[in-house]
């Protein structure tokens, strides 16, 4: 099993908690604040999904035993696995 990558640590950004996607519970939010991956084939294809920096991303629905999770952004739902979800860093919004 690999280990999960981890970008840089915890702040606080306007007063709110800056955490990976992946540790938001169901129905929690936040708000795009970076995606760390480097440059290649994972990054474009978050990219192309319009998970963007900015996009406010809610997790919807997370399944019996944790992986995919079901989250919902910009008027569509998806899916996405735990891997993808820690790559992205959110500014928690309520």
């Amino acid at each position: 099993m690999r280990a999960r990558r981890r970008c840089g640590r915890q702040r606080k950004y306007n007063d709110s908690p800056i955490v990976p996607l992946g540790e938001l519970s169901a129905g929690e939010a936040g708000r795009v604040v970076k995606i760390c991956c480097r440059a290649g084939g994972r990054r474009r294809r978050l990219f192309d999904m319009g998970i963007t920096v900015g996009t406010v991303i809610a997790v919807k629905q997370i399944a019996p035993l944790g992986d995919p999770v079901e989250v919902a952004l910009r008027d569509y739902r998806l899916c996405l696995r735990r891997d993808d979800l820690d790559l992205i860093l959110v500014e928690v919004v309520e």
